[in-house]
């Protein structure tokens, strides 16, 4: 019959995704402590930020690189823009749950 796979397979195929449950609420766990570090320490983040600037402005060399990696730094987002940034990541996670089947 077409589709149908082995009786052995179905167990396997379980742990299988009892194995993706796990590893997926581990990266979730994992990126809250994350999200709450850089919570806690976003001041400082802001901060010293804000001296990069200052040296950006002095040394024309270091100002190229660092323009390229100050919008990663605090970008500002609108309340719109962030809730469209939690409905994309809340979509891919989506996607994500449904390639995994669960």
């Amino acid at each position: 019959m077409v589709g149908i796979g082995s009786v052995n397979d179905i167990p396997r195929m379980r742990a299988c995704h009892v194995a993706a449950r796990e590893e997926i609420s581990q990266l979730w766990e994992a990126l809250l402590v994350a999200n709450t570090v850089m919570a806690e320490n976003m001041t400082q983040m802001i901060a010293k930020a804000s001296m990069f600037d200052l040296m950006a402005d002095a040394n024309p060399e270091f100002a190229e690189m660092w323009w390229v990696v100050r919008p990663n730094i605090n970008p500002n987002r609108t309340p719109e823009e962030q809730a469209e940034l939690e409905r994309h990541t809340e979509r891919c996670s989506s996607e994500l749950r449904d390639d995994l089947g669960l």
